[in-house]
Formats: structure tokens, sequence, C-alpha cells
């Protein structure tokens, strides 16, 4: 049972009790009245708890609904998520396929290099007397970090702090501590 109904039942005990005890010819008046406003005051009472209650009710109703629709939104998203993945598998497979035919290939075609370019050496040797050697290509110049924010450097040379440095080149804090550690890490190598 409900708590309301135990309410109610307590409260019918109580008005029952109070009835059949023997009255008092004086206080009989006050009594009843007493009796009344206890009756009144029970009967607000298991009719707030039945408010309460109804209350209750909507409001857990309510909260289960709202379960429902996140469950269901999530299980939407959960497949979407699925039918993704599936796909993203399927590319996948499709693309490790193409690069395996392709190293096939490209294997394939260093081999047939290979034959033809021992086979064109001989050749070579036997109508050129002296071969040229390969010419070596120049290295790129080295392109330093110190070489592209020369004013920052100065700047930290001259034991300004970071913030000064940031706000003197137009850079962000970030910027500057990320450069600076760039630097030291290109001199450390």
């Amino acid at each position: 049972m409900q708590p309301w109904v135990y309410i109610v039942l307590l409260g019918v005990c109580a008005i029952a009790y109070g009835l059949k005890l023997p009255t008092h010819s004086r206080g009989g008046s006050t009594e009843k009245k007493s009796l009344k406003e206890t009756e009144a005051a029970l009967e607000l009472y298991v009719a707030d708890i039945e408010r309460e209650n109804e209350e209750m009710v909507k409001l857990v109703s309510g909260i289960k609904q709202q379960s429902q629709v996140s469950h269901s939104a999530l299980q939407e998203q959960l497949n979407e998520l699925k039918v993704q993945l599936a796909e993203q598998q399927q590319k996948s497979a499709h693309i490790e396929a193409r690069v395996a035919a392709g190293e096939t290939g490209m294997l394939q075609l260093a081999f047939s290099h290979k034959k033809e370019g021992a086979e064109s050496k001989d050749e070579g040797k036997e109508m050129l007397p002296n071969p040229t050697p390969p010419v070596k290509p120049e290295p790129e110049p080295v392109n330093s970090i110190k070489m592209r924010y020369p004013k920052l450097f100065e700047l930290n040379e001259q034991g300004k702090s970071i913030d000064a440095i940031a706000k003197s080149s137009g850079l962000q804090r970030g910027e500057v501590q990320l450069i600076l550690q760039l630097a030291k890490q290109e001199e450390s190598m």
C-alpha cells in the first residue's frame, strides 16, 4: 500500500478511538471541538500528501520520458557511428588493397629497371671507355630559426621578459615561448 493510505487509516483509528472514549460532562463540548479540529487537520494533511504524491508521480513520469528520449537519441547516434565505422573499414580495406597492388607494381618495375640497368651498364662499358662520375647535389642552406626572428632573439638576449618581447614583436606570448624553445632545441642538435 502507499504511504498516504497508512496515514488515512491511522487518522480513522484515532477518530474511532476518540469517539469511543467516555465523554466528560464538563469538557464534552471542548473535546468535540478538539476532535473536529484534529479531524480537519488530518484531512488537510492527507490532502497535502495526496497532492504531493501526484506531483511526484508526474515528475517521475517526466524524467522517465526524458530518459527514454535521450536513450533513443543515443541509440540512433550509435547506429550512425556503426554505419560510418563499417564504411571506413571498407574504404580502409580498399585503400590497403590498392597500396598492396601499387607496391607489387613498384617492385616489378624496380626489378625490371634493375635488369635493364645491368644490361645497359654492360653495353655502356663496352661503348664508353671513361664513364663520368655522378654529380652530387649541393646541400640546401640551413634555415635557422634565429635567422627568421632576429628581433625576437635580440630582445631575449637583452634580458626582456616574454611578455615584453611579445608586445614589441606583435606575436602572442605562447608563440614567443615556442620559438625560444625551438631555438634551444636547435642549438642542442
